[in-house]
């Protein structure tokens, strides 16, 4: 979640901007002073966004026949047609309200500074009065002058020669060293974490660790003392963002760094502590993904199979055509094989969508969402296998029933869904359900597809899964020309299901052992 992301990030920035000012503020080293301020930003945003895979080995027993084909009692209520939101109680999504609130926000600022860059633009042709190459001159009036905006240095007319010649020399440091990228950075920044009070400090950090550089180049030129008055004198408040004043308020520490004698080069070794924060900094923040390495066994102990989530090359399995699909086996007696070989293909429906958001789960989360989540997921782990998943809808919109049923041939069609209980209603089955329609033509290769499928799910730890087949006279299901079964993948009101849902390591091993229970309906021929 982005939320999330920008909390890390603030916390990254929290540990490397105490360090700066335990450490680092104080000393003359300004050049690494800077570099360290615009690396630990990039660091803060980059550490957060790495994810580190942890991997872990389950032995599981691979069962060689399929599950007893047998079915439960209690039925299934369809909502046919166009859908209707569901009437089951939802809370407050404030995790929506907080992302809407925040990009608003983010968009304001960002709109502020650059609508403040265009007035200064504007501004300067306003008051300008002359012009020497980088150097534009402005009347004593002007509200911006002896500062650098850019690549242009802007200096009011009506100073001295020895007073234009430092402040042109001042500001030429600016210039020459592309400060004003590093405060259009830090702008852009803060407008990112405006929430996070440390960027504030951060950026008037930056800001005068550019002071300190100009002002030293400046002192090598011109005696300390008349430049100290100078900049006393033409002292103006901090106002304007996006540009380097000359001289601007308060300026206690630039008058401090100016007098102050350079540290020893032994004192660099400062900066070798970076290091251990960085690293820590890393073992904090970095995100790490559970990756679960499943090595199957025959029921004699002789080990069979290795499915890894994140296997290197894809096996495709052995795939015969079946009677149901369009062009019947013909079997012909000159031939080596009864059976076609074809490539698999599994259709994979995310239930609901647009204005059919179902159900809604605890923290909020739609059903719609959260199907496509599985599905979206469940077709990554299906490419790593070499298996070809079609996905009825690959984003949130609105679907009929009847557009979902596959127009194609197909080894098998599957509809993902989840569960939830109704106010006053008694809590149904948990866990993950399969369901297939007795009132199906081809219903014994869909119960053979739902009880392999089945089989497999039953291995898995954590999440409660139904032993039996569901019934169920649904659209999909008893419409659909492929082996067609649909499966609940919990309960969205049960908080202790939820967080099993919630995590992304759990949804890629359920979607491995629905793969695992494809591949052997797939592989059973006619």
């Amino acid at each position: 979640m982005i939320l999330i992301y920008l909390l890390k990030v603030s916390a990254c920035t929290l540990v490397f901007f105490t360090v700066y000012q335990l450490l680092l503020a104080k000393l003359t080293f300004f050049n690494l002073n800077r570099a360290y301020l615009l690396v630990m930003l990039v660091l803060s945003f980059s550490i957060p966004a790495v994810t580190i895979q942890n991997l872990h080995e389950v032995a599981a027993t691979e069962q060689q026949s399929p599950a007893k084909i047998a079915y439960s009692n209690d039925g299934f209520i369809e909502q046919d047609g166009e859908a209707q939101e569901s009437t089951i109680g939802k809370p407050v999504n404030w995790d929506r309200i907080l992302v809407y609130t925040y990009s608003l926000i983010l968009a304001l600022l960002v709109f502020r500074m650059l609508f403040m860059m265009l007035r200064i633009r504007m501004q300067l042709q306003k008051q300008t009065v002359g012009q020497q190459g980088v150097v534009v001159l402005v009347n004593k009036d002007s509200t911006i002058k002896n500062c650098s905006f850019f690549n242009q240095i802007i200096v009011d007319e009506s100073l001295g020669a020895i007073e234009k010649h430092l402040v042109i020399k001042h500001e030429s440091v600016h210039v020459n060293q592309f400060h004003s990228a590093d405060k259009l950075l830090i702008n852009l920044i803060a407008a990112v974490l405006w929430f996070n009070p440390v960027v504030y400090f951060w950026r008037n950090a930056i800001d005068h660790n550019h002071e300190f550089l100009a002002d030293r180049e400046t002192s090598k030129v011109a005696d300390k003392k008349a430049y100290a008055s100078l900049l006393l004198k033409l002292a103006m408040p901090a106002q304007k963002l996006v540009i380097n004043s000359f001289s601007k308020l308060p300026l206690k520490n630039r008058i401090m760094m100016l007098y102050k004698e350079p540290n020893e080069k032994l004192k660099k070794l400062a900066y070798l502590a970076i290091i251990p924060i960085v690293f820590i900094c890393c073992m904090a923040f970095v995100n790490r993904e559970e990756v679960f390495v499943e090595k199957k066994v025959t029921i004699d102990g002789i080990k069979n199979t290795e499915n890894k989530a994140s296997a290197d090359a894809p096996t495709i399995p052995n795939v015969y055509a079946l009677k149901y699909l369009s062009s019947d086996i013909k079997v012909n007696p000159n031939a080596n094989s009864a059976f076609k070989a074809i490539k698999p293909i599994l259709i994979v429906d995310a239930g609901h969508g647009g204005k059919d958001g179902a159900v809604a789960a605890l923290d909020g989360q739609k059903e719609k969402d959260l199907n496509l989540r599985a599905v979206k997921i469940l077709q990554e782990e299906a490419a790593k296998r070499g298996i070809k998943v079609i996905l009825t809808r690959t984003k949130d919109e609105y679907m009929k029933l009847s557009d979902r049923l596959p127009k194609q041939e197909a080894t098998a069609f599957i509809s993902i869904h989840h569960n939830a209980t109704p106010a006053n209603e008694a809590a149904p089955f948990p866990g993950i359900e399969v369901y297939v329609s007795q009132l199906n033509g081809n219903i014994k290769i869909a119960e053979d597809l739902g009880a392999g499928v089945l089989s497999k799910l039953k291995q898995l730890n954590g999440l409660e899964v139904r032993d039996s087949l569901k019934n169920a006279n649904l659209l999909l299901l008893r419409e659909s020309k492929v082996p067609a079964i649909l499966i609940e993948l919990g309960n969205i009101s049960d908080r202790k299901i939820l967080d099993y849902i919630n995590q992304e390591k759990n949804i890629r091993m359920i979607s491995n052992l629905i793969l695992d229970g494809f591949v052997a309906f797939s592989k059973r021929g006619c």
